[in-house]
């Protein structure tokens, strides 16, 4: 197949969110709560950012790297499905026998309360089997994608090695990293990641403080973080601080973005918001705005986001409405 079009490339975990919307509260540990309802759906922060990019721009330019495995109950299918009715290629989606693997694949428990916020217990399944041998068998995505002024979108549902040679291939062949750090963990080692020429770095102020030790409360101490995100070498930082705005910085800006004011049904849903920003922004990015501009245009979007239940892309006409 000829994959000329091919300009985004999102590597990343596929999953299938179990939901549970409007639930009382968030428990404690050794509680219980009843009430809410059950929605079943495709999942996976990479696998959101690629199906999102695909709804905004509509012209088939976006295609995944990733793997799933045919579990009995067919818990599998609501990712890929998801992908190719949104016209993401999925050609190097290694989808394994169940019988072959013995693993299910990626699944997400999300209880989410009436006020829209969660809690997210990701069991990556399948998703830790995604090696490097796998990137490196997808360099022809890669290769086309290079033509086009392409762009990696990354997150860390993957194993890290992993995700370090992703970024080894983008760099080789001149592509524009983004990195969503999402499914870090405490008390690991990033630093072989981070120095791999990251074009931008998305964290929320939670990731930002396990990346760099500072805990990001305002202007100057997003500053201060985006400062030693600098040292690794990375171009552009949008820290994500959720109904507080954002802020961005490189060596040209550096500006506090405000959420707007949408009125929209009272829907609140915070699943995939981040997830959306970033999509938003390669969008964007691989239409040639400026990056500050972009930035801008995908906090509005991740804002939209938040009004809907699950993972409902937006789409470009939505977006015009509040530009």
């Amino acid at each position: 197949m000829v994959y000329e079009n091919i300009s985004i490339i999102v590597v990343g975990g596929l999953n299938t969110d179990i939901v549970g919307l409007g639930v009382p509260e968030i428990i404690a540990n050794g509680e219980l709560s009843f009430g809410g309802k059950i929605q079943i759906g495709p999942g996976g922060k990479s696998r959101n950012i690629a199906q999102m990019i695909s709804a905004f721009t509509k012209n088939n330019n976006v295609a995944m790297i990733g793997k799933s495995s045919k579990d009995p109950y067919g818990l599998w299918k609501p990712p890929i499905n998801a992908l190719k009715e949104s016209g993401v290629n999925i050609d190097f989606v290694k989808i394994l026998e169940f019988e072959e693997t013995g693993k299910y694949p990626g699944i997400a428990l999300i209880p989410v309360d009436s006020n829209g916020n969660n809690q997210i217990y990701v069991l990556p399944g399948i998703n830790n089997d995604f090696s490097s041998e796998d990137i490196n068998n997808s360099q022809l995505l890669f290769k086309n994608a290079s033509h086009t002024g392409g762009i990696l979108a990354l997150s860390l549902e993957i194993p890290l090695k992993t995700a370090i040679r992703s970024l080894e291939l983008a760099k080789e062949y001149n592509l524009k990293s983004v990195l969503d750090p999402g499914g870090i963990v405490k008390n690991v080692n990033y630093s072989g990641l981070l120095n791999k020429n990251i074009f931008l770095i998305k964290p929320n102020e939670h990731e930002a403080k396990i990346l760099t030790g500072v805990t990001v409360t305002d202007f100057e101490s997003a500053k201060k973080s985006a400062s030693i995100f600098f040292e690794k070498g990375i171009q552009n930082v949008l820290i994500t601080m959720g109904a507080g705005g954002a802020y961005f910085f490189n060596e040209k800006h550096e500006e506090y973005i405000k959420i707007p004011k949408i009125n929209l049904p009272n829907t609140k849903d915070e699943t995939g918001c981040g997830d959306q920003t970033v999509a938003t922004l390669c969008a964007f990015l691989s239409e040639g705005v400026e990056i500050i501009q972009a930035a801008k245009y995908a906090i509005i979007s991740g804002t939209l986001q938040f009004q809907k239940i699950g993972i409902e892309p937006i789409t470009q006409d939505e977006l015009n409405k509040y530009l």
